[in-house]
């Protein structure tokens, strides 16, 4: 590997906050703050704090993706620096999404949980009925496969400004691999549908586990695409 190839970096063209930044964080911070709301009192018994600890790995689990997707949006931030209308409605897009699934996504990990555990992490809503199953798994593949469509939105519409952004080889090509990535998240989160509402009963749960592929995809893809990048940016 070349000298040239080693010290790429993309051009941060917003490395102030933007206000359209600061106001996304803001909401995701309060989108952590009503993960932790939802736990609950303060305990009044030891039984209580017990069982209070039992859904550290639940709230962990959400946080972790919760601080994935804001990092995404502070990255696509700082890389391009946008501010205009289109910024501004995407963005608001991406924080409709994650204040609407917030509970969900905190029940789904609550399940996850619950599932590997053999039932020692508890599970606060109780299912009783198969539709009632098909429409969780369902209402979050819909979620996932709308946040993947709002990130190939942001990155589409990086790359329409490519001139006005004076974007180089190398950056272009990064930009379309975001493209690639998130259209796989929008690929795994349709699948996830479809799985949640075609599967018979006892395989419904592949509905979430489908989702766990998107992690080697998205490593393979990067893989590939980094080294095809650096004949890129050597010629």
């Amino acid at each position: 590997m070349s000298n040239k190839v080693k010290a790429y970096t993309f051009k941060m063209r917003g490395e102030n906050m933007t206000r359209i930044e600061t106001f996304v964080a803001a909401a995701f911070a309060f989108a952590v703050t009503m993960l932790v709301i939802s736990v609950g009192a303060v305990p009044d018994t030891m039984q209580d704090f017990v069982d209070a600890t039992k859904q550290i790995p639940a709230f962990t689990a959400s946080c972790a993706l919760i601080m994935w997707i804001w990092h995404s949006h502070a990255v696509w931030c700082r890389r391009y620096g946008l501010e205009d209308g289109m910024t501004i409605f995407l963005s608001s897009c991406l924080i409709i999404l994650v204040l609407t699934y917030i509970y969900p996504l905190r029940l789904m990990m609550q399940a996850l949980f619950n599932r590997i555990s053999n039932g020692y992490f508890p599970m606060e809503m109780t299912i009783n009925y198969v539709w009632e199953l098909r429409f969780m798994f369902a209402f979050y593949g819909i979620g996932f496969l709308l946040l993947s469509v709002n990130f190939v939105a942001l990155y589409l519409y990086a790359q329409r400004k490519k001139e006005g952004l004076a974007l180089d080889k190398g950056e272009y090509f990064d930009t379309q691999t975001e493209i690639y990535m998130w259209s796989i998240g929008a690929g795994i989160g349709a699948l996830s549908l479809l799985f949640s509402l075609c599967l018979p009963a006892d395989w419904i749960g592949f509905s979430g586990y489908v989702l766990f592929v998107l992690f080697p995809l998205l490593y393979g893809l990067g893989f590939y695409r980094n080294r095809a990048r650096m004949s890129i940016i050597e010629e």
